[in-house]
């Protein structure tokens, strides 16, 4: 039992937060974030994915307390208001409500823009990174995968998932699909 306890504890610590897509310094990102900012994002803004997604609201407060320290902060009303006028651009008269990841993904467009607005951009572009690259993250596989400087990349199949290509074709020269094999009968 003692093993069996032992085993599971060590198994958790390897894998994260339950219910997370990323934890950073010990805070999680939960899926639930990503996925509600994903999908009140997604109709106002092209080209919106899980990884990109991830990807800010990991970064997000380290770029706003960046931009609060430089003077150029931003706030939630902010956030809203910006959200709010990307909405109208899109649909005269339409509304939309967007809950706190998605109002994270608005502060944090704001304050990197803010922060490329003052004059010493390049060294605050080196102070992100910097910040960054010292932040303890860790990253569920199935939403992305940790990159260089803490990047968040796209996700990395496992090494033994084989993903078969598009218009392969069969062993045999046809391009029928491969007939999957059927499970055995177990012993009872």
């Amino acid at each position: 039992m003692l093993v069996a306890l032992v085993t599971t504890a060590g198994l958790a610590g390897c894998t994260g937060e339950p219910g997370a897509a990323a934890v950073v310094d010990g805070t999680a990102v939960t899926t639930s974030d990503v996925q509600a900012a994903l999908t009140e994002l997604e109709p106002w803004f092209q080209g919106v994915t899980t990884t990109n997604v991830l990807a800010v609201l990991v970064q997000e407060p380290t770029v706003v307390a960046l931009a609060e320290e430089k003077g150029v902060g931003v706030s939630d009303e902010d956030a809203q208001a910006l959200l709010d006028q990307v909405v109208q651009q899109k649909v005269a008269d339409a509304t939309a409500t967007f809950t706190e990841p998605s109002l994270a993904v608005a502060r944090y467009s704001i304050a990197y823009s803010n922060l490329q607005d003052l004059p010493e951009a390049d060294a605050i572009g080196d102070e992100i990174d910097t910040r960054l690259r010292a932040l303890d993250i860790e990253v569920n596989p199935r939403f992305g995968s940790l990159e260089d400087g803490n990047q968040i990349g796209a996700p990395v199949p496992a090494s033994w998932i084989v993903v078969p290509k598009a218009g392969s074709t069969a062993d045999d020269g046809s391009t029928e699909p491969t007939p999957e094999p059927t499970p055995s009968p177990t012993a009872k």
